[in-house]
């Protein structure tokens, strides 16, 4: 009997390579695609995550640098170097204070007013940046400088000794000073909001005209991104040293002097939306007694920005006579 025979070509092999069908390609690509549009989507909202808090803690870097700002200008309010009592200050004779060519002079020399401040508006001869903002308080502190300085000409500089204090503005030390005498430069600050500011267009600042060199008064930026600064100051009506209420700076009790302490109220805005479609959801109660609630949306106050309000007590040590 023959037994037939197959050669190896007269079959497939079992284990020959085939291509993918187009179900399987097309099934392939479904979830290639759905994988890749899921890591998308993911790096889409760690970007977002990553911008928000980078927007976050540049708002929280502002709001520390204003108060840091703040603060120490406020402590040092009515300080005269080794001379405490500014009403024995001996009154200056040739020295002038001018801004944008207007006479300030007893504005800027009120050294009897350590602290002041006007209520819901700017109402400094001084022209500001832009426009200033309405609704604002503006905040004035006179003192002496920390830091020791050497005499110079141009510079209205206070020089003092326990017994005596004097201004003087020609780079030579008044008569009748010992050794032991300081010389330190008159500071004057006004803080307000501007609309504007000197780095970016159409974001509010926080700004300050200040006394420099010359005898004039200068404006500079000091926080960009503050939408609001209010004031409120501690009255100490008994003498104790202590503060028996807060009121606003219109507030007729002001007039009889005794302020011990300033609350300082800032609202504050990101220089950069922090995401499409953001909008501010909160509602800001500024504590002045008659202001009302800013509402994000609001004329100067865009829905589309992170906001950060924050609060700060200081104490007057200069003023404290309890």
């Amino acid at each position: 009997m023959t037994r037939s025979r197959h050669t190896a070509g007269s079959r497939p092999f079992p284990n020959a390579s085939r291509g993918m069908t187009l179900v399987e390609l097309v099934v392939a690509m479904a979830i290639g695609v759905f994988l890749t549009w899921g890591a998308f989507q993911v790096y889409l909202q760690s970007k977002d995550n990553f911008r928000a808090a980078e927007v976050s803690t540049r708002l929280q870097e502002n709001a520390r640098f204003a108060l840091e700002t703040l603060e120490p200008d406020l402590r040092l309010a009515g300080f005269w170097g080794r001379h405490r009592e500014s009403a024995l200050l001996a009154p200056p004779t040739g020295i002038g204070v001018s801004c944008d060519g207007t006479d300030i002079t007893a504005w800027a020399l009120d050294l009897g007013t350590a602290v002041q401040a006007s209520d819901d508006g700017y109402d400094l001869d001084c022209a500001p940046f832009g426009t200033a903002r309405a609704g604002s308080d503006v905040l004035v502190v006179r003192h002496a400088s920390d830091l020791l300085r050497a005499p110079q000409v141009g510079q209205v500089q206070v020089q003092s000794s326990l017994a005596l204090a004097q201004l003087f503005a020609d780079g030579v030390i008044p008569a009748g000073f010992a050794a032991d005498s300081e010389t330190r430069d008159l500071v004057v600050h006004a803080y307000y909001i501007d609309d504007s500011s000197s780095f970016t267009d159409g974001l509010p600042s926080l700004r300050r005209q200040t006394l420099v060199a010359g005898g004039v008064v200068e404006d500079q930026e000091m926080v960009s991104g503050v939408e609001n600064l209010q004031v409120q100051f501690g009255l100490d009506s008994n003498g104790d040293g202590t503060v028996e209420r807060y009121v606003d700076p219109d507030n007729p009790a002001v007039a009889g002097g005794g302020i011990v302490a300033v609350r300082l109220w800032l609202l504050l805005r990101s220089e950069e939306s922090p995401g499409v479609g953001f909008a501010d959801p909160r509602q800001y109660q500024p504590p002045d007694a008659d202001a009302p609630a800013i509402e994000p949306g609001d004329d100067g106050y865009p829905a589309g920005f992170q906001r950060l309000e924050v609060s700060k007590t200081i104490v007057l040590r200069n003023q404290v006579t309890g």
